[in-house]
């Protein structure tokens, strides 16, 4: 087993941060210790979770370059690409205000994650992510600015805005079960009514293989969340 002790010198069990910077830089240490926690509470210190941080930055890294190549294009974002990066800015926003630092941590890792599975190479948006990231990471921010083509630093950036038209749903998934269980998922529009989503339904392939020769009872739509036939 093993205990956790409070950091001192007379228990030997200091460690020290020009080690972690050494091995993986400053950005990282800087993130890892914001991601441990909230900042008012006593977090374990495990360095296993370091790499975790470390994959992250390398991976933003990979968003604006391959092999040594920049890849950065002026190419027009997509509207997932734009959803993806305005949902990160109004999150970042909000958790700077509350001191809110390792669920900001979260939001950059998922937006990355979703740039990179998007293929997302455009500056527009790749310049958005760079500062916010810039309190968080600031040695790669800088670096990354400027790959961006800026001569100024980016702590003299303006912040970026958030605009909740890119943040609107356009589609909800909808979990269709039948006596409770749920059986496959369909997409539908924002605005499709109730009447749309129970014909759809029920004229699906799928929901025929599962309603057989037995009646409709019931169809019951929740909003945004699931369909369940009664049968």
């Amino acid at each position: 087993g093993w205990a956790i002790e409070k950091m001192s010198k007379s228990m030997f069990n200091v460690v020290n941060p020009d080690d972690i910077i050494d091995r993986y830089g400053a950005d990282t240490l800087r993130l890892y210790e914001m991601f441990l926690g909230p900042l008012e509470q006593s977090k374990p210190w495990d360095t296993n979770g370091i790499d975790g941080v470390y994959r992250f930055l390398r991976k933003t890294w990979s968003l604006f370059y391959k092999d040594g190549e920049l890849l950065v294009s002026d190419d027009e974002p997509t509207k997932e690409e734009l959803k993806a990066v305005h949902k990160l800015i109004k999150k970042v926003s909000y958790d700077i205000e509350h001191f809110s630092f390792n669920t900001s941590v979260s939001a950059f890792m998922i937006c990355v994650n979703e740039l990179a599975a998007l293929k997302c190479h455009k500056r527009s948006v790749l310049s958005e992510l760079v500062v916010c990231l810039a309190p968080f990471a600031p040695h790669i921010s800088e670096e990354l600015w400027h790959a961006l083509g800026n001569r100024t630093t980016v702590c003299d950036a303006r912040w970026p805005a958030w605009n909740e038209a890119y943040l609107k749903e356009d589609a909800f998934p909808y979990a269709i079960s039948f006596n409770g269980k749920s059986r496959f998922v369909l997409e539908f529009p924002a605005d499709a009514t109730r009447e749309e989503i129970e014909k759809a339904v029920l004229e699906h392939e799928n929901s025929k293989r599962w309603i057989g020769d037995k009646p409709v009872k019931k169809v019951i739509v929740v909003p945004k969340k699931i369909v369940n036939v009664v049968i």
